[in-house]
């Protein structure tokens, strides 16, 4: 019985490496070592591939030393760079120094460059052909290499300077005895290492390609981006985008430990307790406008709600222009211009129902109007608002995904208040 859960465990691991991550990494560290302790070490591979990398971090130092020694020594460089991305500089120097003299050179070379950059997602070893060989010359060389490394079928000279591509159509038709320098074509794209992988998401969206090759500043291939990798990089990119967005650990799980949890979402509960106060000394100064008219009490929640929902629109759709470079601080006024019409259309559509509901309730058209009027300035400030706020925060250096929530609330919650209780004071004679 315990073989056979054994052999369902690696077959679910084998056929859903993703999925099965996701549930593994979710697990206590005890409960997780004995799920993996018997799987093969390709799958076990495979799994921390799909790990966030501080649980790979967190998790390595803790497998047997036979499973420590194989990782080392079978893992591609995107696992390890997985590995020792948030290790101490102690921890990783040690690990470092127990990887073959190659891969230890290789791994230094791509944590030189920033965190964020193609280096950290590309893929080294490549099976490239040099221009001078013959068809038959590059033929052999991709069978022999065809068990190792990812054939890429890059055209390179002999200081690995990328030169162009050959097809497997070219090689087929083209005479044994024929130049690989007559059947080269050029490479569609490239991109030079030190950019950063929203560049790569870029680039994917507007032209089609398996590989991308890597170049350094004098267009010496250092590896490929393989289509396949980066589709699962801009997957958890914006997974994680998401879970900041709400406050939340990019690596906690739905399965994850309670004080793990705790941890990570009380800061951020806080914060939004003083954001909170906030918006109720904006009601504070008007208590004696509410004592005398219970009714706007019972209105602000619509008013707050509304311009709440509106801006978190707004802040998505910019967000998601601002991940994937559609949108930069140079088109601030002209996004700005574009959610303060789309703001006041809805406001002002939002406003008619609104404005119709409250005087079916209250019979009253001074209270109508107050409510329309607070709708439309409201929604017109929150769409403003969630758009310029992501887009201040990534001009200042900061992740829009973290901040922008909490931010945004503030200023919907206070404006939201201050505009309706504000010119229900201006109106009250109406009311």
């Amino acid at each position: 019985m315990v073989q056979a859960n054994v052999v369902l465990r690696q077959q679910f691991v084998e056929q859903f490496p993703a999925e099965a991550a996701d549930v593994l990494q979710a697990l206590p560290d005890d409960q997780l070592l004995e799920e993996i302790q018997d799987l093969p070490v390709d799958s076990l591979i495979e799994i921390i591939d799909f790990f966030s990398p501080s649980r790979a971090t967190h998790i390595y130092p803790k497998l047997s030393s036979d499973q420590q020694r194989e990782i080392l020594l079978q893992a591609p460089t995107r696992v390890l760079l997985k590995v020792l991305l948030t290790m101490s500089e102690e921890k990783k120097s040690t690990v470092l120094d127990s990887l073959p003299d190659s891969t230890q050179k290789e791994i230094e070379t791509v944590l030189s460059f920033p965190a964020d950059s193609v280096a950290n997602i590309m893929s080294s070893a490549v099976g490239t052909i040099y221009v001078d060989m013959t068809v038959d010359e590059a033929i052999e060389q991709i069978r022999v290499e065809a068990q190792t490394v990812d054939l890429t079928q890059l055209i390179v000279d002999r200081d690995n300077r990328l030169l162009g591509r050959v097809t497997t159509h070219s090689l087929a038709l083209a005479h044994g005895s024929t130049s690989i320098r007559d059947i080269i074509e050029n490479v569609p794209c490239e991109i030079n290492v030190v950019e950063s992988r929203d560049a790569v998401v870029e680039m994917m969206e507007t032209l089609d390609f398996d590989i991308l090759p890597v170049l350094d500043d004098e267009n010496k291939l250092l590896g490929v981006v393989r289509q396949d990798i980066l589709q699962d990089v801009v997957q958890e990119d914006a997974q994680a985008d998401l879970q900041r967005m709400m406050g939340v650990s990019v690596d906690e799980r739905a399965l994850s430990r309670g004080i793990f949890s705790i941890k990570h979402r009380l800061p951020w509960l806080y914060i939004n307790l003083g954001t909170a106060f906030l918006a109720a000394a904006v009601v504070g100064l008007f208590e004696n406008m509410l004592a005398q008219f219970t009714a706007l009490a019972v209105l602000l929640p619509v008013v707050a709600g509304q311009s709440g929902n509106a801006g978190s629109q707004s802040m998505a759709v910019t967000i998601r222009g601002l991940a994937l470079r559609e949108i930069s601080f140079r088109q601030w006024f002209r996004l700005s211009r574009k959610e303060l019409f789309v703001g006041t259309t809805n406001g002002v559509l939002i406003a008619v129902v609104c404005g119709l509901a409250v005087f079916l309730w209250q019979q009253s058209w001074g209270l109508s109007l107050i409510i329309s009027l607070s709708m439309v300035i409201a929604l017109a400030i929150a769409g403003i608002a969630g758009a310029l706020v992501p887009i201040l925060l990534a001009r200042f250096g900061q992740d829009p995904a973290t901040a922008s929530s909490i931010i945004l609330t503030t200023i919907t919650d206070v404006v939201g208040f201050f505009v309706f209780l504000g010119i229900a004071t201006l109106l009250a004679n109406v009311i």
